[in-house]
């Protein structure tokens, strides 16, 4: 059973979006922008901030790329 064209275009470029966004969050709390890390780590429970940061960054990133593909599915070359 092959998966139609149009959800092949939004699952493979969602997947990725979503793993460049938690690529994104392991920059940003690796190179400690803004001291974030630290505030992070020094909170009473660090889970939360890092669970909303990786989905907040998941949700932007892989929509953005879903948008893209779906916007590039309409052009004729």
């Amino acid at each position: 059973m092959s998966l139609p064209v149009q959800v092949r275009a939004m699952l493979v470029p969602g997947a990725a979006g979503v793993l460049a966004g938690q690529v994104a969050v392991a920059g940003l709390l690796a190179s400690d922008v803004a001291g974030l890390r630290g505030l992070i780590l020094h909170s009473d429970a660090p889970f939360v901030p890092v669970l909303l940061l990786c989905f907040g960054f998941a949700v932007t990133f892989g929509s953005v790329a879903i948008g893209a593909s779906i916007i590039a599915l309409g052009e004729d070359d």
